[in-house]
């Protein structure tokens, strides 16, 4: 199945009608940096199912890969219907953002961290404003504002969102799903969607969370999003330029907020 970027995924269809979906975690970068990855999906499919969010239920599973045979975990479970847009309805995306978010998440034993804290050091090799970036950087390391923590699927887009025409169909990859900050999810989607479908179509998503959640979005988060990558090894200066020109607007927000 197209899409997946850690995983194989695959669709089978069986005998009786039933179609599943096996996912298998071939790519071993992904597993040195993540070991707990395969265990902790299973674990966030079946605390999210517990919670009553639309997510795959779970047939058969082997996180540590060691019962199949291969060496390679591999998860089967239900699919889900419907297909992601790049560019859904803002207040229909942030509802399911809100939902997974709601009050609770503490019972989970998943917590939230900084990705890349050891190689996202220093700004990326094609920066046009390397400043800026360090000054990004220093923000990321020491200006982490406090949260409530909840529970937060913590690769949150559009592309993991499936839908029936307007209707949720569900919220599938849940190998990063953890206990953490809210705004983390929240800036993903926005840096998502500001890619796919435009800043405009980001910042109504952000706007209508803010209105579903009742909480303020803080644009550290957003900076953190940014720069939490392989920036030291990323050699893709395209890619640079997008995220130096989002960072820009980040930075923006984020000072004026420091100024209220």
């Amino acid at each position: 199945m197209p899409g997946a970027s850690s995983t194989a995924v695959h669709e089978l269809r069986l005998d009786d009608g039933r179609v599943l979906v096996l996912r298998r975690y071939v790519w071993t970068g992904f597993l040195e940096d993540e070991p707990d990855a395969p265990e902790r999906e299973v674990a966030a499919l079946t605390y999210a199912a517990g919670r009553e969010l639309r997510v795959p239920a779970i047939i058969a599973a082997d996180p540590r890969g060691v019962e199949v045979g291969d060496g390679i975990p591999a998860i089967l479970m239900t699919r889900l219907p419907g297909r992601a847009h790049p560019n859904p309805s803002p207040e229909a995306l942030a509802g399911v953002a809100a939902a997974i978010h709601r009050p609770g998440g503490g019972a989970f034993e998943h917590h939230y961290f900084p990705w890349c804290r050891d190689t996202s050091t220093r700004p990326p090799k094609d920066c046009r404003n390397p400043d800026q970036w360090a000054a990004a950087l220093e923000v990321w390391r020491s200006a982490e504002p406090p949260y409530e923590p909840r529970f937060i699927h913590r690769d949150f887009h559009p592309g993991n969102v499936l839908w029936v025409r307007s209707r949720l169909g569900g919220v599938v990859d849940w190998a990063n799903a953890c206990v953490g900050p809210p705004g983390i999810d929240v800036a993903t989607c926005r840096w998502n969607l500001a890619d796919w479908a435009g800043t405009a179509a980001a910042d109504a998503f952000v706007a209508a969370y803010e209105q579903r959640s009742g909480q303020r979005h803080d644009p550290y988060w957003d900076i953190a999003k940014i720069v939490e990558d392989d920036w030291d090894v990323i050699d893709d200066p395209g890619r640079v330029a997008q995220a130096e020109h989002l960072l820009a607007d980040a930075m923006r927000r984020w000072l004026e907020r420091s100024r209220d």
